[in-house]
């Protein structure tokens, strides 16, 4: 009983800290630890999340360079 009891802790343990890894304190948990009524705690985006705007924002951007080489 006790061996699924710590194997049940670790695996919420990592559950947890893969939340807050991906998006964020205040993004964690569906906004559960987020400061109440701030706008910029929404605003606030986690590592990965940036990242991935930033390669979307290049795709975009080399598509339109793409356009207007070809005249297009």
């Amino acid at each position: 009983m006790g061996r699924i009891l710590i194997i049940g802790a670790i695996v919420l343990a990592i559950w947890a800290g893969m939340e807050i890894h991906t998006y964020g304190i205040n993004g964690a948990f569906n906004g559960l630890f987020a400061p109440a009524g701030q706008a910029e705690a929404e605003a606030i985006k986690s590592t990965p999340q940036r990242a991935g705007d930033a390669v979307t924002r290049a795709h975009k951007e080399a598509e339109e360079r793409q356009k207007r080489a070809l005249g297009e």
